[in-house]
């Protein structure tokens, strides 16, 4: 709805200028010449999905492609992606709008479903060297998102890539949701070199160090499932609800976190 909203906008705005125009006049609205909407906010916003009934980013204007039959659910705001069983969105990341680079942060709403016990959310990563397409599980570069049983509880972790090893972000019990009481949690993984962060309602609930992050073969983003790259520890898909996912190319502070959190 957002989305299109602001589409909307931005289609008056130019029949008006256009109508200023044909009457020789000069247009009330002084709007640049613009992509629209632009590859890149002017907050380092380089990809954004709503899940506002589509699949689509909003800073590329490309698809996302469905595994399986997710589905579409009342969000943190308007519709939220819903997983379901061997269910799973794929993004090629040559579509976004700029490549992925050495700071990154990626957020979204999440609310948890326990069922089944452990998932993949975000993953990021490259297929084993010299392996099939469905080779998995090799964590010398990229991301991978997930969540884990820890008692009646969910515990988010992160996994990290540097090229030639992997970091790990386990913040414990403070980085553990309670699937009965939480509701929808702002989720963020801020990666920059030297250190990476991962906030709860921008609050930093675990960080580890990290050299720097390699994309060496990353050429997908799974959005709602470890798979097809990370499932080795049976990291599948995740029938939670997950919304306003963005991705930036900088590594956002705690302040910038929570004023993204509220838009």
């Amino acid at each position: 709805m957002k989305k299109r909203i602001y589409l909307s906008l931005v289609a008056i705005s130019m029949m008006l200028a256009s109508c200023f125009q044909d009457l020789d006049q000069n247009s009330p609205f002084d709007f640049p010449p613009q992509p629209t909407p632009p590859p890149i906010g002017a907050d380092g916003q380089m990809f954004y999905m709503s899940f506002d009934t589509d699949l689509e980013d909003y800073q590329s204007l490309m698809e996302a492609s469905k595994v399986g039959n997710p589905g579409f659910a009342d969000g943190k705001k308007g519709k939220a992606y819903a997983g379901a069983k061997d269910s799973y969105l794929t993004f090629s990341v040559s579509s976004l709008a700029t490549q992925l680079g050495s700071e990154m942060t990626f957020c979204f709403w999440y609310k948890v479903n326990a069922n089944p016990d452990r998932a993949g959310i975000l993953t990021i990563g490259p297929k084993t060297d010299g392996a099939g397409p469905g080779a998995q599980n090799n964590r010398t570069s990229g991301i991978r998102l997930f969540r884990e049983s820890s008692g009646s509880k969910q515990r988010i972790k992160a996994n990290v890539g540097n090229g030639t090893d992997d970091s790990w972000v386990d913040g414990g019990a403070n980085a553990d949701i309670d699937p009965a009481t939480s509701g929808w949690k702002h989720i963020a993984l801020v990666v920059s070199t030297g250190k990476t962060r991962l906030y709860f309602d921008g609050v930093e609930v675990a960080a580890a160090n990290l050299s720097k992050i390699s994309w060496n073969g990353c050429d997908i983003i799974s959005i709602g499932s470890g798979a097809p790259r990370f499932t080795e520890w049976g990291h599948m898909s995740d029938n939670s609800l997950i919304d306003e996912l963005r991705i930036f190319n900088k590594a956002l502070t705690e302040t910038e976190i929570k004023n993204v959190a509220s838009k």
